[in-house]
């Protein structure tokens, strides 16, 4: 016999219901028992539908609030990954689809300054989360193919990779913990010369995903400790990544690669590798510049040219005839984070063997 523990008024009804045999047993229905705090029982397998609306700039950007967020988000994505985030021209209706967003976490260091204004008057009520605090930023690279490489390995990364604090401000630290905090790029802490491309540097994520974490615990306190074991997993799961990517790049000499556009400074950066790019700031190399880009590539052996698909691939192409290379397509903006730059890796790792 199973026992039942109802209430009395619940009881009553149903010794009522029993009674009742022209009703019939079936006839009787019951709603979902209150709970104190007045909200329902969720019926077992029922999906939450209160989910938080967030809004992220690009594609490799979902990914990592999706790690975080988990079934308590629903995420849109702003610039499609086959668009150039830096050309890009907003519709009218991602505009008006902003009003129902909570919550955009913007990539910072000045990549949404071309549309801040707009986004902030589509909804003056969404929280902004920067995840670039804390973050030293690089410079983009410049055009220099001579004899020493690209502008001195780039020129010197940067000063050491920009971190001489030059194009540094201090983020607004008083603010950090504010989840409408005042972005970097709403101040213009950083020029148009900083590179915004963070995402593509594991130990940069952490700290992305660590700001993306604190913030989302900011908008939604009761699920803040879900959010700092989602973060938790997926630190791990970067640690992993990290000593594959490294297993792939080990064998690399020389440690250059040749990239259309300068997106892997990060990277670069974090893995001992330097970047030659074919185009700066929206420039074409001259014919001289393709002139040094092709003798360089003989130099150092490398027969591999990489493009990307948000760009023509005909200079690439140029390049990769007169060293008798190919072309490779490498993704800045995929959406598959984790598995994007574990390929890339084993695309740059194979770049001298011909495969």
């Amino acid at each position: 016999m199973v026992a039942f523990i109802q209430t009395p008024l619940r009881l009553s009804l149903l010794l009522g219901c029993l009674v009742m045999g022209s009703v019939g047993l079936m006839g009787c229905q019951f709603s979902p028992i209150p709970q104190q705090d007045g909200s329902n029982l969720q019926a077992e397998g029922e999906v939450q539908t209160d989910r938080l609306d967030v809004t992220v700039t690009i594609p490799p950007q979902k990914y990592f609030v999706e790690k975080i967020g988990g079934d308590r988000l629903t995420v849109n994505v702003f610039v499609p990954g086959t668009s150039d985030p830096h050309t890009y021209e907003p519709k009218p209706q991602q505009l008006q689809a902003l009003s129902e967003t909570e919550a955009y976490v913007l990539v910072g260091l000045g990549f949404e300054a071309p549309w801040l204004d707009r986004l902030k008057s589509a909804n003056g009520e969404m929280v902004l989360i920067d995840s670039s605090q804390g973050i030293e930023p690089l410079l983009m690279a410049a055009h220099d193919h001579g004899e020493h490489g690209h502008g001195d390995k780039e020129a010197g990364h940067q000063e050491e990779h920009g971190h001489s604090g030059d194009h540094h401000e201090d983020h607004n630290d008083e603010n950090d913990d504010d989840p409408q905090t005042q972005s970097s790029l709403e101040n213009g802490d950083h020029p148009s010369t900083t590179d915004p491309h963070i995402w593509l540097s594991p130990t940069l994520v952490k700290q992305q995903a660590t700001a993306i974490a604190t913030g989302l615990g900011q908008l939604d306190p009761p699920n803040a400790d879900y959010y700092q074991g989602n973060l938790e997993k997926f630190l791990g799961e970067i640690e992993q990544l990290d000593q594959q990517i490294r297993q792939n790049l080990a064998p690399v000499t020389p440690r250059k690669f040749i990239v259309f556009h300068p997106s892997w400074g990060y990277f670069s950066q974090e893995y001992d590798l330097e970047q030659i790019p074919i185009e700066v700031d929206g420039q074409e190399p001259s014919a001289q510049e393709l002139g040094k880009l092709i003798d360089l590539a003989k130099q150092n052996n490398l027969n591999v040219i990489f493009a990307e698909p948000q760009f023509s691939p005909k200079n690439a192409a140029a390049i990769a005839a007169e060293i008798q290379g190919r072309v490779e397509t490498i993704d800045p903006l995929a959406g598959n984070w984790s598995d994007n730059l574990l390929t890339v890796s084993q695309k740059i790792g194979q770049q001298n063997k011909g495969e």
